[in-house]
C-alpha cells in the first residue's frame, strides 16, 4: 500500500492553513509597521526642516514674530513623493520658542530654544485617525547667534 489516507491529507492541509494564516498576519503587521515608520521619517524631516528655517531666521532676524517667546503655528506642510509628485503625508507643524536658563544669577544667554511638533493631519486638515499614520513627532534644539556665551 502506498500513498496517503485521507486523515493524513486533512492533517497536512489543516497544518498548511495554520502556516499560512501565521505567514499572513506577519506580512499585514509588517506593512503596519514600514507605514508608520514612514509616517515618522516624513514627520521628522518636516520637523527638522521647520527647525532649520528658524534657525536661519533667528540669525538674520532675531526680532521675528515666528521668534517671539511663546507657542506659534499651527502651519501646514506637505510630503511630495518626488518621483510621481503625489502627496505622501500632510502635518501641522507647531512650535514653542523659549528662554534658554543659566544656573548662574545675572547672566542670559543669547539663545533660544525651539521645540517644534509634527501632527500629523488628512487631506482636509483634520487629525489622521489612521493607526499607521497618526504620530507626532517633537524635536527640540537650541540656537545661538554666537559661540562665545559669557563664562
Amino acid at each position: 500500500m502506498q500513498g496517503f489516507t485521507l486523515i493524513e491529507m486533512l492533517i497536512a492541509t489543516l497544518i498548511l492553513t495554520f502556516g499560512l494564516l501565521a505567514a499572513g498576519q506577519l506580512i499585514s503587521a509588517s506593512l503596519g509597521s514600514s507605514s508608520l515608520s514612514r509616517s515618522k521619517e516624513t514627520a521628522s524631516i518636516v520637523a527638522e526642516s521647520k527647525i532649520e528655517s528658524l534657525a536661519g531666521l533667528y540669525r538674520r532676524n532675531l526680532n521675528s514674530p515666528d521668534l517671539t517667546l511663546g507657542s506659534h503655528g499651527p502651519e501646514q506642510a506637505e510630503v511630495i513623493n518626488p518621483l510621481d509628485g503625489k502627496s505622501l503625508n500632510r502635518y501641522d507643524l507647531s512650535w514653542i520658542v523659549a528662554a534658554v536658563p543659566d544656573p548662574r544669577t545675572g547672566i542670559t544667554l543669547p539663545a533660544r530654544s525651539i521645540t517644534v511638533t509634527a501632527h500629523p493631519i488628512d487631506a482636509t486638515g483634520a487629525p489622521n485617525m489612521k493607526v499607521s499614520m497618526n504620530k507626532a513627532i517633537a524635536i527640540s534644539t537650541i540656537v545661538s547667534t554666537r559661540l562665545d556665551w559669557p563664562r
